[in-house]
């Protein structure tokens, strides 16, 4: 894969610094293996004195990409509520992964830096990008014409006393975060919060939960002396329970969802009570939004989706 020797990598920068120094020599390896159901490939390893870096191409589903392109093709992203930004957020078929070196020859190291990008033929960009297309022309012979990847740099240093020559390589590959879209919205009353019961069906288990809201209250933030530039407005906060519990290690993400909020006489201001257990049993969580220049006593909000913990990491071992 000669076209690889012309790609000028630099320890420790990111694909779009400026050059500086001489560059890394590339080591063809063009190493494989399977992440999540994703064909991944190392095309070479780039040595300095400094540390080593390598690229890892990371292969999407291109049916899926296509299909979530189509879907929102013509979204004016200035237009979208809240609510909609971050379920459009929660259907990209592109996974969270971070691509860890940890062992050179044997030896501990621990990686220094990382920097991606995401590359999708179909989809026209709004500007050139040079070392976007270096790394494309780099690695061309990797791919097809329709592949959608995402490359990921990163970089090590040696371990002490270690010199250059890399004879095998010990690759951590984490999970991030997921986040499961639920997108069930609500309307909650500061007189009546405690009326407000929203059942909903775990996305991933189908198991059904009721999230009952305890309260509502509405905070006043505005300018002070140490923040003049903090913008007039309400935090609305509430307590909750989900019943039964969701699975250990997830969180619900609430928020407001942008509309306008619901004319209500009720008080405004008013904070909320002890954080004891609720009527369910279970301890009251508090969750925030934002109400720029609202004063009623109601909100349309949304149990937008489901944080889960950070994946499982696996490792890959390699050998020159």
């Amino acid at each position: 894969m000669e076209e690889k020797d012309s790609l000028a990598v630099y320890y420790g920068k990111n694909f779009w610094t400026a050059p500086q120094g001489a560059p890394a020599q590339a080591v063809p390896v063009d190493w494989q293996f399977t992440w999540a159901g994703h064909l991944c490939r190392i095309p070479a390893l780039y040595v300095s004195d400094a540390g080593l870096t390598l690229d890892v191409l990371l292969f999407l589903d291109s049916g899926a990409v296509r299909t979530f392109c189509k879907k929102y093709a013509g979204v004016d992203g200035e237009r979208l509520t809240p609510l909609e930004e971050r379920m459009l957020e929660g259907e990209r078929p592109i996974p969270e992964a971070s691509f860890s070196p940890r062992l050179i020859n044997g030896l501990p190291v621990e990686p220094c830096a990382s920097s991606s990008f995401t590359w999708v033929p179909f989809v026209r960009r709004e500007r050139p990008d040079a070392a976007v297309d270096a790394v494309r022309a780099a690695y061309a012979s990797l791919c097809l014409p329709g592949d959608c990847y995402v490359c990921h740099r990163v970089h090590a240093p040696w371990p002490r006393g270690m010199q250059t020559a890399v004879k095998s390589l010990s690759l951590e590959v984490a999970a991030g975060p997921r986040w499961m879209p639920v997108g069930r919205e609500f309307a909650v009353n500061e007189v009546s919060a405690a009326a407000c019961a929203v059942p909903f069906a775990h996305p991933a288990t189908g198991a059904k939960h009721t999230l009952y809201v305890n309260e509502l209250a509405f905070l006043h933030r505005g300018p002070t002396p140490r923040l003049p530039q903090l913008e007039e407005g309400w935090l609305p906060v509430i307590a909750y329970e989900i019943v039964p519990p969701l699975p250990a290690g997830e969180e619900p993400e609430l928020m407001e969802t942008g509309l306008p909020p619901i004319e209500c006489t009720g008080p405004v201001g008013v904070a909320l009570s002890d954080s004891g257990p609720g009527p369910h049993g279970t301890k009251p969580r508090a969750a925030c939004g934002w109400l720029r220049g609202a004063q009623g006593g109601a909100v349309h909000m949304a149990l937008a989706g489901i944080h889960a913990q950070r994946g499982s990491s696996l490792r890959y071992s390699f050998e020159v």
